[in-house]
C-alpha cells in the first residue's frame, strides 16, 4: 500500500503549477500536452481556445491540490468546458468548480450506495434460499408461492403510453411553445426543462390525458439538451410525444388557436375542446416582459387568461406566476370537470389567503358565535 505522505509530496507545489499556469500562457506551443477526449470539438485547430482550456484545467489542479472544491478535468464534459470559456472571472469559475464537485460527490455516494444496496440484497436472497431449503412444506406470501402476478415498471409504462397513443388520435390538443430560450438564464432554463418534464408526467398519468405539441422546439439549444437528460426516448419514432421544430401556426389552424398568456384582459370563462390551447414555456423569475402577449399580437392570435383573481384571494407579496406542469394540470382538470375551483385546487396553497369554500365556512362560524353570543378568552 502506497503511503499517504509519499502520495502527498509526489504532487507538484502550488508554485510550480503557477508557473507552469504562466507558462503555458506565454508559450502554449512548448507545453502541448495531450487534451482529454471531453475537450469540446474542433478546438485543436484553434490554439487560443485550446491554450485557454489547458489554463483552465491547470486551474482546477491547484484548486484540487490546494484542498478546495474542483471536478476531476477528466470525468467533465464538452457542455462543462464550453461554460467555463465563457465565465470571465475567477469567482465566477470557482462557483462553478464547486457545483461540479457537488455534482461528481452525489454521483460517487449514489454508486457506492448502489453497491451496497445490491451487496445487502444478494445476502437476503441467499439467505431466503437457505431458509426455503430448510422448509418441509410449500411457503405462501410475498416473493414466494402466489396466486398474484406481479406488475412491473415496464408493464405501466406500456400502459401509460397506450393510454398517450390513444389520446393523438381522439383527444383534444395543447401547444407547449418552446421558443423563449433566449430570455432564461442557465438556471431558469434547467429549471424549464424539468418544468416541461412535469407537464408530460401529469399529462401522462391522468385518466384522460391531452395530446400534446412540443412546438419551436430546437434540440440544440440547451433546455431542449436538458430535457432529453429527463425523457431519454422523446426523440424516438415509436415513443409517444409530439415534437415539431416547425412553428405551431404551421402545424394547426390559425383560427383555432388561443394563445394563454396573463397579460392580456380577456379571461377564459369555460374550456373549448375544439380550440387549440398554447401554453409559453418560460421561466420568468427575472424578467417580467409580457413577451407571451407581444406574441400572440404579433401573430393576430386569440388570447386567454386564467380566471385566478375571481376564484382565488392572493396572499400580499406572492406572485401570482404558475408553472406549465400547473397550466397542464389546471387544464386537464377543467376539461373533465368544467369546474374551476377544483381546477385551480393545484395552485399551491402559501399563494393563497384562503380558499373560497373556507371563507364561507368561516363566516358561518363567525355567525354562528355571535348568535350564541360567545366571546373567546385572550
Amino acid at each position: 500500500m502506497l503511503n499517504l505522505s509519499t502520495r502527498i509530496f509526489s504532487f507538484p507545489s502550488r508554485k510550480a503549477l503557477m508557473t507552469k499556469c504562466r507558462l503555458v500562457q506565454r508559450y502554449p506551443n512548448r507545453y502541448s500536452s495531450s487534451t482529454p477526449a471531453a475537450f469540446p470539438k474542433g478546438e485543436e485547430n484553434d490554439p487560443e481556445k485550446e491554450r485557454k482550456l489547458k489554463v483552465l484545467m491547470l486551474e482546477m489542479d491547484v484548486a484540487r491540490q490546494e484542498g478546495r472544491r474542483a471536478p476531476d478535468p477528466s470525468k467533465m464534459k464538452e457542455e462543462h468546458w464550453n461554460h467555463l470559456l465563457e465565465l470571465k472571472t475567477i469567482s465566477s469559475r470557482q462557483k462553478f468548480y464547486a457545483f461540479l464537485w457537488q455534482i461528481e460527490m452525489k454521483k460517487e455516494s449514489q454508486k457506492r450506495k448502489r453497491e451496497e444496496e445490491k451487496a445487502e440484497i444478494a445476502m437476503k436472497r441467499e439467505e431466503k434460499q437457505n431458509a426455503i431449503a430448510k422448509e418441509e412444506h410449500v411457503v405462501y406470501g410475498l416473493n414466494y408461492t402466489s396466486m398474484f402476478l406481479r406488475i412491473y415498471d415496464s408493464t405501466m409504462n406500456l400502459w401509460f403510453n397506450n393510454r398517450l397513443t390513444r389520446a393523438m388520435q381522439f383527444a383534444p390538443k395543447i401547444v407547449i411553445d418552446c421558443s423563449y430560450e433566449k430570455y432564461m438564464s442557465r438556471a431558469e432554463a434547467s429549471n424549464c426543462a424539468k418544468q416541461l418534464m412535469f407537464a408530460f408526467a401529469d399529462n401522462r398519468m391522468a385518466e384522460n390525458p391531452f395530446d400534446l405539441h412540443f412546438c419551436n422546439f430546437n434540440p440544440q439549444e440547451y433546455a431542449a439538451k436538458q430535457l432529453q437528460k429527463h425523457i431519454p426516448r422523446m426523440l424516438d419514432e415509436d415513443f409517444p410525444m409530439n415534437v415539431h421544430e416547425k412553428s405551431y401556426l404551421e402545424v394547426f389552424d390559425h383560427r383555432s388557436l388561443v394563445y394563454l398568456t396573463p397579460h392580456c384582459r380577456q379571461e377564459m370563462t369555460s374550456y373549448n375542446p375544439d380550440d387549440v390551447y398554447i401554453v409559453g414555456a418560460m421561466v420568468d423569475k427575472r424578467n417580467t416582459e409580457p413577451l407571451s402577449l407581444a406574441k400572440a399580437k404579433r401573430q393576430n392570435l386569440r388570447m386567454a387568461k386564467l380566471p385566478l383573481d375571481r376564484y382565488l384571494q392572493w396572499t400580499s407579496g406572492s406572485g401570482k406566476s404558475l408553472t406549465i406542469n400547473q397550466m397542464i394540470s389546471i387544464l386537464l382538470t377543467l376539461k373533465d370537470t368544467s369546474d374551476w375551483e377544483k381546477a385551480l385546487e393545484v395552485v399551491p396553497r402559501r399563494k393563497i389567503l384562503r380558499q373560497p369554500q373556507e371563507s364561507q365556512q368561516y363566516e358561518w362560524i363567525e355567525k354562528r358565535l355571535k348568535q350564541l353570543k360567545y366571546t373567546p378568552k385572550a
